[in-house]
């Protein structure tokens, strides 16, 4: 009878561990779906999500965070050229057949991450994180989450 107290009490002790952990994780973040729902990033829990257009904000709206699947790019080739001429003052901080990274000047002049990755399909996921507050590897932390959504 002891020898099951004991066992049930672990096995309690346990459950609301993982009952714990997880409701930790789903509070940590939120998720962020492009328009089509291919792509996915997460966000710290205190932004605000736009809808179902793949974007977020921080509560102060000094971070902000898009994520979208281009439609009209044939390669992953394709994507990296086209990103390089569209943000000129982006620097590549990572380029495999699996990752490209970017980081710089927006189009509107503030820092940003911008990050594209192929999924499933011959799709591609690619975000951009622009911020006035926070750092470099903050925005990338963000970019880094990006994933393929289905």
């Amino acid at each position: 009878m002891e020898k099951t107290l004991k066992m049930s009490k672990q096995c309690w002790t346990f459950a609301l561990t993982i009952l714990t952990c997880s409701l930790a994780f789903a509070q940590s973040g939120k998720n962020v779906v492009s328009h089509d729902g291919s792509c996915q990033i997460t966000v710290p829990a205190s932004w605000n999500v736009n809808g179902n257009f793949g974007s977020a904000n921080s509560a102060d709206k000094k971070v902000s965070a898009t994520t979208s699947s281009p439609k009209m790019i044939s390669s992953f080739d394709e994507l990296k050229q086209n990103a390089q001429k569209v943000y000129a003052n982006d620097k590549v901080t990572k380029s495999s057949g699996t990752e490209f990274e970017m980081e710089g000047q927006s189009m509107n002049g503030k820092p940003n991450v911008y990050r594209g990755i192929p999924i499933a399909g011959g799709k591609y996921c690619i975000v951009e994180v622009v911020y006035e507050s926070g750092t470099a590897a903050d925005a990338r932390k963000i970019a880094e989450t990006m994933k393929s959504a289905k």
